[in-house]
């Protein structure tokens, strides 16, 4: 272990009815865009990946965050005409993570962790 504490934690929503790939794209432009927006906290943060089940989904998603008073950065992905595919929060203090509760955590849906063995031992 490190030692270093974690304080924040910055949460992206990814819509689920895309691609995986474009999934996984598409977190790394909204981390990217809030990056760029949103102040950076002094102590390194988690990442938590959401999802949500589609473009609508994400969209009120959004408006309920932000009427939390948790900012948000929007991507919204031009290329196959997405839509707007993922949102980002600012970095956001855990005891807030109880507001975040309502949105599963990202998996794919292909993972079967039951069907991988036990880690080799070294």
């Amino acid at each position: 272990m490190s030692g270093v504490m974690y304080f924040e934690d910055t949460y992206v929503l990814v819509r689920t009815d895309i691609p995986l790939a474009d999934q996984i794209v598409q977190v790394g432009h909204a981390c990217l865009e809030a990056g760029r927006r949103f102040e950076q906290p002094e102590e390194p943060c988690h990442l938590v990946v959401l999802s949500v089940p589609s473009e609508e989904h994400l969209e009120f998603a959004v408006e309920q965050i932000e009427m939390l008073g948790i900012h948000c950065v929007v991507f919204h992905e031009p290329d196959d005409d997405l839509g707007r595919t993922a949102a980002c929060t600012q970095p956001v203090d855990r005891s807030l993570r109880r507001l975040f509760r309502r949105f599963p955590l990202w998996t794919d849906p292909a993972f079967h962790p039951f069907e991988r063995g036990p880690p080799a031992s070294r």
